[in-house]
């Protein structure tokens, strides 16, 4: 299991100092990630050659074993730098945290141990023609011989996907089996035959080149996750919760490197002249932008906090199908998708045409923006709040 109440403060210490010290490399590259479409494969090279790849991995697999609110302040950290790297890495987080929870043990032991030594970047594979990327169904389905499971997918958007070292697979069980019987299969990309069907050209989020892909190829059968309560409870336990904390970390991340940016332009006797600070009216609309910061700070930190105490209790499984739960979880994703697109949206119009609008070297907003605007369609927020709205019937608030 990821680590909960074992706490190593050294190694999380350590995991964020490693961050800090490579964020200023990772920023310098983001301009060139974003102007290309280029995925940030030199980003990433310094996040495996300093073991952030295995942030989650427990130590006796070669990790740092970090704690869940650790993973937040890191995805801050590399997403201030540069968002594209830090959905990737997010990304990456949410499948091998899949891997320490549901795998096999021969798996894990096989597997952790190349990941933490940054060898392997685990790219997810859950969309799919007809169903977007609806978690819980899956249409293409496992089919078996003697040696294992074979697998024949495609996907409209898979995030790094060409890149990807290993790959997480959902599919349907078998041709036999219903789309809600899902199954969660885990590939090396030696074990694939990989074909890029579909290029990236996008308005923001370019370095994740979120390429469509087909996948085809034969794996053992104990490379597919298990779990008592089959896919819905890897998914609502793990990848789910997982995913939702990094994601919105990474959004306040990149949020929060966007508003300290704004913060030294005002500082700055040089640049910030033009700016009416001592006016009423713009001390209120900065004061605006931070209060919605903090919000989507707060709770994501109630969440973190939540989450863990559950994961402590080593009943996670008895939370997974409580509304309130999944409530929060998916409120999490909306709020921080929705708010902080807006707080950049008014931090442009507090910053003006020069520094807000304009493509410039000193504050990246118009890129942040645009890598915001990806925010609230990532699994949409319209398909969160149809399933809150019908959670919420029954809960009891």
């Amino acid at each position: 299991m990821i680590k909960e109440s074992v706490h190593t403060q050294a190694a999380d210490n350590h995991a964020v100092a490693a961050a800090l010290e490579l964020a200023p490399a990772i920023a310098d590259r983001a301009k060139i990630v974003d102007k290309q479409s280029e995925f940030p494969e030199e980003s990433l090279a310094l996040l495996r050659k300093a073991g952030l790849m295995g942030l989650l991995i427990p130590e006796e697999y070669g990790g740092y074993g970090a704690s869940i609110e650790t993973m937040a302040e890191v995805a801050q950290i590399i997403a201030g730098a540069c968002l594209s790297t830090g959905m990737i890495w997010a990304m990456h987080m949410q499948q091998v945290a899949c891997v320490v929870d549901y795998a096999t043990d021969e798996l894990k032991a096989r597997l952790l141990p190349r990941i933490a030594a940054g060898e392997i970047f685990v790219a997810s594979v859950t969309s799919e023609l007809g169903k977007g990327g609806h978690l819980l169904t899956a249409f293409a389905p496992l089919s078996y011989d003697d040696e294992g499971a074979i697998i024949s997918r495609e996907a409209p958007t898979c995030t790094g996907g060409a890149h990807g070292d290993g790959y997480l697979i959902t599919m349907r069980r078998d041709a036999e089996s219903t789309p809600s019987e899902v199954t969660l299969i885990y590939a090396e990309r030696e074990q694939l035959e990989i074909t890029v069907r579909s290029a990236w050209e996008a308005l923001g989020m370019r370095g994740t080149q979120s390429v469509g892909m087909t996948l085809n190829g034969k794996v053992p059968c104990e490379q597919i996750l298990q779990a008592e309560g089959g896919f819905a409870q890897i998914a609502l336990t793990t990848m789910v919760p997982i995913g939702h904390i990094a994601w919105a970390s990474c959004w306040l991340g990149a949020t929060r490197a966007a508003l300290r940016g704004m913060q030294n332009i005002l500082r700055d006797p040089k640049t910030r002249k033009g700016y009416p600070i001592q006016s009423d009216l713009f001390l209120e609309k900065w004061a605006r932008i931070r209060l919605e910061v903090d919000t989507v700070s707060a709770y994501l930190e109630k969440v973190i906090r939540d989450y863990e105490a559950i994961r402590a209790t080593g009943e996670l499984f008895l939370h997974y199908k409580s509304h309130a739960y999944n409530i929060q979880v998916n409120n999490l994703k909306v709020l921080a998708s929705e708010q902080l697109f807006e707080t950049i949206n008014h931090l442009i119009q507090l910053a003006g045409l020069r520094y807000g609008y304009l493509k410039n070297d000193s504050l990246p907003l118009e890129r942040t923006m645009r890598d915001l605007r990806a925010a609230s369609l990532m699994y949409s927020n319209d398909r969160l709040l149809l399933a809150n709205g019908k959670l919420a019937l029954f809960d009891r608030i």
